[in-house]
């Protein structure tokens, strides 16, 4: 638990073969490309990843490949949350077993769970794995928002290490980080890592740091530096590429940007539909741009 997190990390995206298959070679392309853009770490299996459209054996398979490439150099996050206990216990486990530094969780989503449901989900995916466990707070997917009180009652469990806070409640991390200066808060929107700094968070995690690592590097290193013109100056830069690319599916864009970078992404699993045509233009744009000259 004494373990440094705090950093930028990458929720790693899923490279898919010709046939719609985890394509584990590119995977861990795309894993060393990321070290050499000077990422902290790999948030795997999240909601970048399409976890919820692999299976159970994919799943461990996509997080073997990435901590075989990674060997022991950055920080890597497993993402074990689940609709199912069971599931999500399983991998767990299989985390710990596996080598990751962490696990993460969003909470059980689609059934309305009680407080107390959810927080027995946590604890017994804690004492499954073992490991530092980061809650993932994301209502907006998820349907459940992390309480103060709920984040006291689950530190008590002591595998706890922070939260990866994918909300724009910024009082409500602001709080949190006070209550639990001990934990380690990621901001989880990258359109508003800067605000979630300032809030106190100790870090990022996103999707667009796969394509645009450098760039979020300095708004992070801005910040702590005091730099804030640059900070909001890079800030800016990587909202100018979410405005676009929202406007597509920002996952697929961010595949399509990848392929140019030579790394075979495949397209999103169904029921995703291929990017617009019409749209690589604009990523074309935006990988000579950003990611060609950071």
């Amino acid at each position: 638990m004494k373990k440094n997190f705090k950093g930028i990390y990458a929720a790693l995206l899923t490279p898919f073969d010709q046939y719609g298959q985890v394509n584990l070679k590119e995977m861990k392309k795309l894993v060393r490309y990321l070290i050499g853009k000077g990422i902290d770490g790999f948030y795997v299996a999240g909601s970048s990843g399409e976890t919820f459209l692999l299976s159970l054996d994919e799943r461990k398979r996509v997080l073997e490949a990435v901590l075989e490439e990674n060997n022991g150099e950055k920080t890597v996050f497993a993402h074990v949350g689940h609709i199912s206990t069971e599931f999500a216990r399983d991998c767990a486990v299989h985390a710990r077993q596996a080598g990751a530094d962490a696990v993460s969780a969003i909470s059980p989503f689609y059934y309305k769970f009680t407080t107390e449901e959810v927080k027995q989900y946590y604890f017994d995916i804690m004492d499954a794995g073992d490991l530092p466990m980061f809650i993932y707070n994301f209502p907006s997917q998820s349907g459940f928002s992390l309480t103060s009180d709920l984040l006291d009652e689950l530190c008590a469990n002591g595998h706890v290490a922070g939260v990866k806070f994918t909300s724009n409640e910024f009082f409500q991390m602001e709080r949190m980080k006070a209550s639990h200066p001990e934990l380690t808060l990621f901001n989880g929107f990258d359109q508003m890592l800067l605000s979630g700094l300032a809030a106190g968070a100790d870090g990022g995690i996103g999707s667009t740091y796969n394509v645009l690592a450098p760039v979020i590097r300095e708004i992070y290193d801005g910040f702590l530096n005091g730099d804030m013109d640059t900070a909001r100056r890079s800030q800016a830069r990587v909202n100018e590429v979410i405005s676009i690319t929202r406007k597509y599916g920002t996952l697929k864009c961010l595949k399509a940007i990848l392929q140019m970078e030579g790394i075979e992404m495949g397209e999103m699993r169904r029921p995703f539909l291929p990017l617009p045509q019409e749209a690589m233009a604009e990523m074309r744009q935006i990988y000579e741009e950003y990611v060609m000259h950071p």
